[in-house]
Parts: C-alpha cells; sequence; structure tokens
C-alpha cells in the first residue's frame, strides 16, 4: 500500500468518525453531558510522547466507545505516523509505511511494536478527569471547584493543567501522565460525543 493510498484510508476513517459525533456538551435530548455520562468519545488535540530520552510530539484523534478504540497518531505538520484499532476481533496497528501488525490487545501491541506502555484501561477515565474505577487511586487532590488536579492510579500520575470551562462538568484540556519509561502530554482541542456501539 503505498504511502498516498494509506493517508486518503486514514482521511476516509477520519470522516467517518467524525460523522457519527456530534458537539459537546450536549447529548440527544440536548442535555448537558457530565465527564462520567460520556462514554463514547473522540477527542482531537496535539500530543507530546516522551519515551525515556525521546520525545515524539505530534497530533491525536482518539475515537473512544465501551467496545472500540482507535487511535491515529500524526506528525506535527500531519502526515500519519501510526492507527492503533481494537475491538471485538482483537488489535491492529498499521503504520506510515502500511505494515500491519495483529496483537489480542492494543496495550500489548502498542507496547511490542512501539515500545510504548499505554495505560489504556484507565486512559478513557483519566482523559475525562474522572478517576479509573478498575484502581483504586493511592492520591486523590482535587481544586475548590470539585475538578481533579492531580492523581496517582494504578502506577501512573495524572495531572490536569487546564479545563475546558469552569465547573465540575468540565473536560480535560490539557494533562500529563507519567508512568515508569513513559511521559504523555495531551492537549486536548476538541470534545465530540459519539453515539457508541
Amino acid at each position: 500500500m503505498t504511502r498516498v493510498t494509506l493517508l486518503r484510508l486514514l482521511a476516509t476513517l477520519i470522516v467517518v468518525a467524525l460523522g457519527a459525533c456530534s458537539s459537546l456538551p450536549r447529548g440527544r435530548e440536548g442535555q448537558v453531558l457530565t465527564p462520567a455520562q460520556l462514554e463514547s468519545f473522540q477527542l482531537a488535540g496535539r500530543i507530546n510522547l516522551r519515551v525515556e530520552k525521546e520525545a515524539f510530539p505530534g497530533r491525536i484523534r482518539w475515537s473512544h466507545s465501551p467496545s472500540r478504540e482507535e487511535l491515529w497518531f500524526y506528525s506535527p505538520v500531519g502526515a500519519a505516523v501510526a492507527r492503533l484499532k481494537q475491538d471485538e476481533n482483537g488489535a491492529l496497528l498499521v503504520n506510515a509505511q502500511g505494515q500491519e501488525y495483529r496483537a489480542q490487545n492494543v496495550q500489548s501491541l502498542a507496547a511490542e511494536v512501539l515500545g510504548w506502555d499505554l495505560p489504556l484501561k484507565g486512559l478513557p477515565y483519566w482523559v475525562r478527569g474522572l478517576p479509573w474505577p478498575g484502581a483504586e487511586p493511592a492520591d486523590l487532590q482535587r481544586d475548590a471547584q470539585g475538578r481533579i488536579t492531580r492523581l496517582e492510579q494504578a502506577g501512573w500520575q495524572v495531572s490536569y493543567l487546564a479545563w475546558s470551562a469552569a465547573g465540575s462538568d468540565a473536560l480535560p484540556a490539557k494533562l500529563d501522565l507519567a508512568g515508569e519509561r513513559l511521559r504523555l502530554r495531551l492537549v486536548v482541542e476538541r470534545w465530540s460525543a459519539c453515539d457508541g456501539p
């Protein structure tokens, strides 16, 4: 598969995914969605991954539902770097050269192919400013508006540096995640609510 064909395929997937989304913060009936109600979402923004002493700045699009994950990684200038996908059939990674790698889940696939230990079970909660219910937080701090400013959970420290709005129902706009070998800075430029499966 040529680079141009892969880029067209990724662009088509993004357009399809965006078509299934509606702007936040409202649900189907027009009600404002809280972070806990936002089970299926898509976000787009800037990312900076630091693995030990190497840094990988770029852009990200992430489409999440309880049964499906899709993450698109781009270079800072917008060139496709990789696409990670997980559904009931397992996990798939497609790199910029069109090579495909498969595994049982995205976490093991990312570790094997990219060398990244992505905390994908907790990440859908953390990016919404929520503790992961699958693990007890070792430390949790909140600001005067009830928003989490820092949490430690499952070996990761998450710091919330900016929010999309005031109030306890705001979504994070900038967060920093630090694990044993990986540090991830995410600036969310756009949130969307999706009708997930």
